[in-house]
Order: C-alpha cells, then sequence, then structure tokens
C-alpha cells in the first residue's frame, strides 16, 4: 500500500511540473499585442498605469503623454531601422551609448514632471522591472 502511495505521489509531481509555463506565453502574447499599436496608443496606455501607479495630477499627466508619446515614436523608428542582426563592435557600441543618452533624457524629464516622492516611487518601479527583465533574459539564455 506504502508503494503504491509513493509512486502515485511520485507521478503527481512530475505532471505538475511537466505543465507548460503559461505566464511566459501570457507576456509573450501582451508583447505582439503592443507591437501592433500605434505610438498614441502606446503613450495613452502607458501615462495611465503610471497615472493609477505614481498619483500624476493632470498637467503631470499631459506632460508625462508627451514625453512617453515621443519615446514611443524614436523607439517605433528605431525598430525600422534595426534590421541588421550582425553589427559590428563599433555599431553595438554607438547603439548602447545612444540607449543610455536616451535613458538619462528619460531620468531627467521624469524628475523634472515628478515631485520627489513621485519620482522616489518611479525608479523603484524601473528598478524592479530591470531585474524582472534581467531575469527573464537570464532565463532565457539558459533555454538555449
Amino acid at each position: 500500500m506504502r508503494t503504491i502511495l509513493s509512486i502515485l505521489i511520485l507521478l503527481i509531481s512530475f505532471s505538475a511540473t511537466a505543465q507548460p509555463n503559461q505566464n511566459g506565453m501570457k507576456r509573450q502574447k501582451r508583447m505582439e499585442n503592443m507591437k501592433n499599436m500605434t505610438p498614441e496608443q502606446q503613450a495613452t496606455l502607458w501615462s495611465k498605469k503610471m497615472t493609477l501607479e505614481l498619483e500624476l495630477n493632470p498637467s503631470q499627466q499631459e506632460q508625462l503623454y508627451t514625453l512617453i508619446l515621443e519615446k514611443a515614436r524614436q523607439h517605433k523608428m528605431h525598430k525600422k531601422n534595426r534590421l541588421k542582426e550582425n553589427l559590428s563592435d563599433e555599431e553595438r557600441f554607438q547603439m548602447q551609448v545612444n540607449m543610455l543618452d536616451e535613458k538619462i533624457k528619460m531620468q531627467n524629464a521624469m524628475k523634472s514632471i515628478l515631485n520627489p516622492d513621485q519620482y522616489d516611487k518611479w525608479k523603484k518601479i524601473e528598478k524592479q522591472k530591470e531585474r524582472k527583465k534581467r531575469k527573464h533574459s537570464k532565463m532565457q539564455k539558459e533555454k538555449k
């Protein structure tokens, strides 16, 4: 009886761990939906989410919307121009420099739009997103 029970427990545990990762599929579907959106739609969604998270006033919402709209348009443009996969070392370096410049620009703009408490909260949220992104990319590398 004990052996049957232990075998049954083993089978249940193996079947539970063999289930596909539903969270990864949901995330991938959300990313596909975002790719199909216009920059205006992306900016609207992003600014509304940030309004809820940071409790923005109407003038902050408007400033944030224009900032995010500009960023979304640039992102679409960069994506169209980034068809080459094999970049030289110099091109890769320049791309990273440009990306860091954009982050600095965004950080300075957010500092001017938000009050100190909102800015601190935004920085914490960004750090969490960065951790999730690193964790996700690390998991993707391990799968390959």
